[in-house]
This record gives structure tokens, C-alpha cells and sequence, in this order.
């Protein structure tokens, strides 16, 4: 897919990145950008890639491509969902997140159920929660991060074996922060609390043989519990 150029070299400098450093924190060699951000065709996933470090979608970033799909067959809001192989990759996705959905689209069965379980328990503890009280949220260690990534790592050739791909994308959204009472000893939030940006990451499971997801997704809404003061509290992980 081409990417619009002039758009991604933009994003790239009002957030202080060199070339050099988007190459890294995507994955990609610097020339990878350098054609990205000339507007030259590059993967799919690659563009995934570029566009989740520079924190926006990737339909947002879409450049020529757009002439060459018949407008009522594709809706550009829609998020792209790539396979990726790194467990770095998925824990440091869930855990930079304002929200995560997790969505095992596989039918379970004797065969496969063992690792799709494992995968699962490694993953939902670095789901965000927003309503969360701060002395509740998971707080890793570092050394425990690594851990989850390599153990993510060593799960993912047994599922791949079976046909199972895990496909993650991410967009961004308006969200409204809760804060924390330290009166009450729960998160609010009021009708005043403006909107901030916010990454909502998607996490799919699936035995499909597709190169990609696509996925629209519904606007996800914060609803206080008492008028314009809500309190909410979860039981962690």
C-alpha cells in the first residue's frame, strides 16, 4: 500500500523523530521510511507498523490507493488488522493502551484449547483498566515484562502450526480520562473532563488464512454511576 507521504513526514517531525528513530521504534531500516514517506508502495504490515508508532491508524495515513478502490466497496474508517509474530510487539501494544479488546475468534477444541488458553492468561493481565483504582493496576517489573514477551514468543510457532495467527492493530479515539479520589478512594469522571486522544488497540485471535483484519469499530462510551460524579471500582486480575 503507498502511505501519504507528506502526511507521515509531518506526524514524524512535530513529534521529534528522526528517520533513523521511526525506523526503530517500527521495526523497519531507515529506507523503509525514506519510501514510505515518498509515497512508494510498501506492505501492508510494514505501513501497520510505521502507522502504530506515529500513533495514528493506518487508513488515516492511506495515500494513492484510494483511486484504485471503488469508494462504495471500502469504507476508509475501518482499522487494519496485521499478523504479527512478536510477543515484544503485542504486550508493549496492551500495555501503552487507554483500552484493549481481546477477541479469540477460533473455535476451541482439544487440540488447540491448551495453547489458546496460554496465550490468553499471558495476555489479560496487561489489559488496561481505566476504572481501575491506581493501588489495583498491574504494575510489572521489568524483568517480568520480558518474561511475558518471551513466553508469548515460544506459544506463537505451536499456533501458527495449527493455522491460528494473532492480528493486532490499533486507532485513535476521544476518550474522557477517569481520575482518581483519594477522598473517596475510586475513579470519576465529571461532564466538565475534557476529551483527550486516546489508542484503543484491537487483539484478534483467528484461524483465518487472510493477510489481514478489518475491523469498524463502535464508539466505546465512559458512563458515571451518580450524575456527574461516578465512582467505579474492579476486582484485578
Amino acid at each position: 500500500m503507498a502511505l501519504d507521504g507528506e502526511k507521515l513526514r509531518k506526524l514524524r517531525t512535530s513529534k521529534g523523530m528522526s528517520q533513523e528513530k521511526l525506523a526503530i521504534l517500527a521495526n523497519v531500516n531507515k529506507r523503509t521510511i525514506q519510501r514510505a514517506e515518498n509515497g512508494d508502495h510498501i506492505a501492508l504490515e510494514t505501513a501497520a507498523f510505521i502507522a502504530e508508532a506515529v500513533g495514528v491508524s493506518a487508513a488515516s495515513l492511506r495515500g494513492l490507493q484510494r483511486e484504485l478502490v471503488a469508494p462504495d466497496t471500502t469504507e476508509w474508517n475501518e482499522v487494519i488488522l496485521v499478523p504479527t509474530n512478536s510477543g515484544r510487539r503485542m504486550v508493549d501494544a496492551l500495555r501503552t493502551s487507554f483500552e484493549v479488546e481481546i477477541t479469540f475468534d477460533v473455535e476451541p477444541t482439544k487440540d488447540n484449547i491448551e495453547p489458546l488458553a496460554q496465550l490468553a492468561t499471558l495476555l489479560e493481565p496487561f489489559k488496561p483498566e481505566p476504572w481501575e483504582i491506581p493501588q489495583a493496576q498491574y504494575d510489572p517489573s521489568q524483568a517480568d515484562v520480558l518474561q511475558k514477551q518471551a513466553e508469548v514468543n515460544a506459544l506463537l510457532p505451536s499456533l501458527v502450526e495449527m493455522g491460528i495467527n494473532v492480528f493486532l492493530g490499533s486507532y485513535p479515539a476521544s476518550r474522557q480520562i477517569p481520575r482518581y479520589d483519594m477522598d473517596e478512594g475510586c475513579m470519576y469522571i465529571r461532564e466538565t473532563f475534557s476529551y483527550e486522544s486516546a489508542q484503543i488497540t484491537l487483539l484478534v485471535v483467528s484461524d483465518t488464512s487472510a493477510s489481514h483484519l478489518m475491523r469498524k469499530p463502535e464508539d466505546m462510551h465512559i458512563e458515571a454511576d451518580h450524575g456527574d460524579f461516578g465512582c467505579a471500582t474492579h476486582i484485578p486480575f
